[in-house]
């Protein structure tokens, strides 16, 4: 029997799989945002072999990873945030996934080294004229600076943006559900769902949830 987390997770990344293979075309492109190993990269590949995909991973080890094992993808060695610079990043080496401009606690001891990693936007890094079909952001708790370095990609073309939002990261980064809705839904345009298919979520429904803690993976689309 899998914890209740644990279940969670499986369900979400099943219900990502089937979304990316009934909404997206052979030719869409799509920007993985917090590559890690590539598991959605796998995916959008899969899915959509035609199309131009970007990721970006700022551990070394996972960058080298990417680029030796997903040679057709454009691989960016980049923590995506809300401006362009170089930034302290914690590197958890039991939790590598777990890893983020801000530590946080696990049970157990953690092996932290502190890096320097270099940011840039979305907005200000994307190729000219490229036009993504799907976004996904997985950045341990960092979700709003990617959003607010992105939106105004997301506003004018309007991607599916597929994203975590759950208390244990965002409480890191000061950010509550409400920051989350106005860029993606009052500035972008965007419906919020979870990854259950339940929505479009008001803004008291998406504090409520969040509140829950008991979904923490979301979809943002027209």
């Amino acid at each position: 029997t899998l914890h209740p987390t644990y279940r969670r997770e499986y369900i979400d990344s099943q219900n990502l799989r089937l979304l990316m293979t009934f909404a997206l075309a052979e030719d869409a492109n799509c920007i993985d945002v917090g590559a890690h190993i590539g598991t959605v990269l796998t995916e959008m590949l899969r899915v959509s072999p035609r199309g131009k995909h970007i990721a970006y991973e700022p551990l070394p080890s996972f960058y080298k990873y990417l680029v030796e094992h997903f040679p057709s993808v454009d691989i960016r060695q980049l923590a995506v945030s809300n401006e362009e610079g170089e930034r302290s990043f914690a590197y958890l080496k039991r939790l590598p996934g777990r890893s983020g401009f801000h530590e946080r606690s696990f049970s157990g001891s953690q092996q932290i080294e502190k890096i320097n990693v270099r940011t840039a936007t979305l907005d200000s890094s994307l190729p000219e004229n490229y036009i993504p079909s799907l976004i996904k952001i997985d950045v341990e708790g960092a979700e709003r600076l990617v959003l607010e370095g992105a939106v105004n990609t997301i506003s004018k073309y309007k991607p599916i943006v597929v994203f975590e939002h759950g208390k244990e990261g965002a409480v890191h980064y000061d950010t509550q559900p409400g920051q989350i809705y106005e860029l993606l839904h009052d500035r972008a345009g965007l419906r919020i769902f979870d990854m259950d298919g339940d929505g479009p979520y008001t803004l008291g429904q998406f504090e409520e949830t969040f509140a829950r803690n008991d979904h923490w993976n979301f979809v943002a689309c027209r």
